[in-house]
């Protein structure tokens, strides 16, 4: 059973090669891994909510390039819905890759949310 926090960030992951997890599945504290071949595109989705002040800051090691590709709203034309922010995932060299994921208003600096993802690059 999900949290109410988890089901107010939806956290998911899907790689556009044939693995997919979530990261709601995973213990607190507890990275969740995806593997993806040099050069191979996959991606993360995670819900936001802009207006309440908070985004989604990334933090990636080299050697992996994570950008965010676009936000789409749930629900389009209400004020205050939430949106699906998905970034792209491409591994340049082969290794282990830590990206962090963190929640938070840049104002305030401390995150409400930390979702961390281990990346293997084969």
């Amino acid at each position: 059973m999900l949290s109410p926090w988890h089901a107010a960030i939806v956290a998911s992951l899907a790689i556009v090669a044939p693995f997919a997890a979530s990261a709601v599945d995973a213990p607190a504290g507890k990275a969740t891994a995806m593997t993806l071949r040099r050069g191979e595109t996959g991606r993360v989705e995670l819900q936001t909510n802009a207006s309440t002040g908070y985004m989604w800051k990334v933090d990636a090691q080299r050697g992996i390039d994570v950008t965010l590709a676009k936000t789409v709203p749930t629900r389009p034309g209400m004020v205050g819905a939430p949106s699906v922010a998905t970034w792209r995932v491409v591994g340049r060299k082969r290794g282990t890759y830590r990206i962090v994921f963190r929640y938070l208003r840049p104002w305030e600096g401390r995150a409400v949310r930390t979702l961390t993802y281990l990346v293997r690059i084969v």
